[in-house]
C-alpha cells in the first residue's frame, strides 16, 4: 500500500513539473515602442558625490604583530637518538 502511495505522489509531482516546464512566455506589449526616444544629449552625466564618514567610536582593533621567520636549524643529535 505504501508503494502505491509513493508511486501516486511521484506521478503527481511529474505532472506538476511538466505543467511548469511547458509554459509559454507571455506576449510582449507594444508599449515600449510607443514611448518617446530620449536623445543622448538630453542625458547629462550625474555629478560624482563623495560621502565622508565620521566614526564616533572606532573599533577596538589591536595593532598588527610583526612575524619574524627564523631559518630552520637541524635538530640536535641528542634529540634524534632519543626518538
Amino acid at each position: 500500500m505504501a508503494t502505491k502511495v509513493n508511486l501516486m505522489k511521484l506521478l503527481q509531482e511529474a505532472r506538476g513539473l511538466a505543467q511548469i516546464t511547458n509554459r509559454r512566455p507571455s506576449t510582449r506589449t507594444a508599449e515600449p515602442a510607443l514611448l518617446p526616444v530620449r536623445s543622448a544629449a538630453s542625458r547629462a552625466p550625474k555629478p560624482k558625490r563623495t560621502l565622508r564618514i565620521v566614526m564616533q567610536n572606532p573599533p577596538d582593533i589591536p595593532h598588527p604583530v610583526k612575524i619574524t621567520h627564523r631559518p630552520c636549524q637541524p635538530a640536535p643529535a641528542a634529540m634524534a637518538t632519543a626518538l
